[in-house]
């Protein structure tokens, strides 16, 4: 048994393969199409989002076309972690894996000092972030979305067989391009 596999599969990976074994009365072909499916992160949300001091900021990001829900998903202010087990209460996070996962970030109350760029990010996805103003009273605070994606950084990385045949003389792998 032979077996292609492809590491670190980009989007240009897609198509359509040919696996072709020579026996003595022939050659046997055996066609594989594989498509590339590429994980992504967004925030819900509108372009804009007016938050003021001492309100809610509810943000949700969610993971979708992952073959396997992300073991984790991250939240970053300015480039840094949000802990956790952050010693503010008014923060949370939870979590929903599944097919199209779900991680909600929570603040109570925010303060100015909450502004900031906010991201989410999973092992498998481009990250997505979302810049948040928090505004006294009076003065609206904006939120407007930005994805943070530099096309096809990841795949997912393939491990499975993409072509078996079984070796009786000689074995031919190669890639069909369609126009």
């Amino acid at each position: 048994m032979w077996t292609l596999q492809i590491k670190f599969v980009q989007r240009r990976d897609h198509g359509m393969y040919e696996c072709q074994v020579s026996t003595p009365t022939g050659i046997i072909s055996h066609f594989v199409n594989l498509q590339v499916v590429v994980p992504e992160a967004f925030i819900l949300g509108s372009g804009e989002l007016h938050v003021d001091m001492g309100s809610t900021i509810n943000l949700v990001c969610i993971i979708e076309k992952s073959p396997t829900p992300p073991q984790y998903v991250y939240w970053q202010k300015n480039d840094r972690l949000i802990n956790y087990y952050d010693a503010r209460r008014d923060i949370s996070i939870e979590t929903t894996p599944g097919p199209r996962t779900q991680s909600r970030l929570i603040i109570r109350e925010p303060q100015i000092t909450d502004s900031g760029n906010y991201t989410c990010s999973a092992s498998n996805t481009e990250p997505a972030s979302i810049y948040v103003f928090v505004s006294k009273g009076d003065n609206m605070a904006a939120i407007s979305r930005r994805k943070t994606s530099s096309a096809d950084r990841l795949a997912h990385i393939f491990r499975s067989m993409l072509a078996p045949c079984l070796l009786l003389n000689t074995v031919v792998v190669r890639r069909i391009f369609l126009t």
